[in-house]
Parts: C-alpha cells; sequence; structure tokens
C-alpha cells in the first residue's frame, strides 16, 4: 500500500520562479504558480497535500497561497493563504491542506502560488493518504 508521495520541486511545472540545486526552486519576483502538478488519478478518500517551503532571512509581505485542484483550477477541492512572516527562513516547513475525494478524479494537482517581490524556496510537494485505503500516485 502507498500512503504518501513527494515530487521534488523541479520536478513539477512552473509558471514563475528559477531551478537551483538539489531539485529546489526559487521565487524571481514575478507573481504566479512558482510550483503546480503532478496530475495524478486519485481515488475516493481523505488526504493532506502540500509543500515544504521556507523564507529568505528578510521577511516579505504578502500571502502564498496553496491548493489543490484538478481541471486546471476548475474543480478546487481546498485551499489555504499563509503570510510570507510565518514561514520560517532557516529550514523549509510544511505548508499544507487536508482535502477529501469523493470519486475518483483525475489530473489532481496542488498549487503554490507566490505573490510578486516575495523571495521563498521550495524543495518538495508532498501527498499523504490519511485514511487506510490504498491508493496508487501514478
Amino acid at each position: 500500500m502507498v500512503c504518501y508521495a513527494r515530487y521534488r520541486a523541479n520536478e513539477l511545472p512552473k509558471a514563475v520562479g528559477l531551478d537551483v540545486g538539489d531539485g529546489r526552486r526559487r521565487s524571481d519576483g514575478r507573481s504566479g504558480h512558482i510550483c503546480h502538478g503532478p496530475y495524478i488519478t486519485l481515488g475516493p478518500g481523505q488526504y493532506t497535500g502540500g509543500f515544504y517551503v521556507k523564507r529568505s532571512a528578510v521577511p516579505s509581505e504578502g500571502e502564498i497561497a496553496v491548493d489543490v485542484c484538478a481541471e486546471n483550477g476548475q474543480r478546487m477541492f481546498a485551499s489555504l493563504s499563509m503570510p510570507v512572516r510565518n514561514l520560517f527562513p532557516s529550514i523549509a516547513g510544511l505548508v499544507h491542506v487536508d482535502f477529501t475525494i469523493q470519486s475518483v478524479e483525475r489530473g489532481c494537482e496542488l498549487r503554490l502560488h507566490v505573490p510578486s517581490l516575495t523571495q521563498i524556496e521550495v524543495s518538495e510537494a508532498v501527498l499523504f493518504r490519511r485514511d487506510n485505503a490504498a491508493w496508487d500516485a501514478r
């Protein structure tokens, strides 16, 4: 039974940001989705998904947003906004949302939106199954 999937930031598509060493991605000052994907099929169940993110030593204004959706954002399952100043500057913390899928959903993605002029670094995206049913993250 697979109950956990992990994706390096540089393995996921992006609209903004720069890929750096060890699979990490840094914001580049533009507003947009710094990570989105992996466009997988999820069965009915309870999940937690999110991104490991840290900010620069100088806190930025604005909020990052994490959401889980399908059909390029047309079907939204969960979303969360968090002030950038609440992120850790020294270690990547998990910014996550809990969500429930009622029936089989294809093309599911986690998305991380960053505001302009914000300095953050994303190391990876993770997806956990929170109930006991089996699942396959392909």
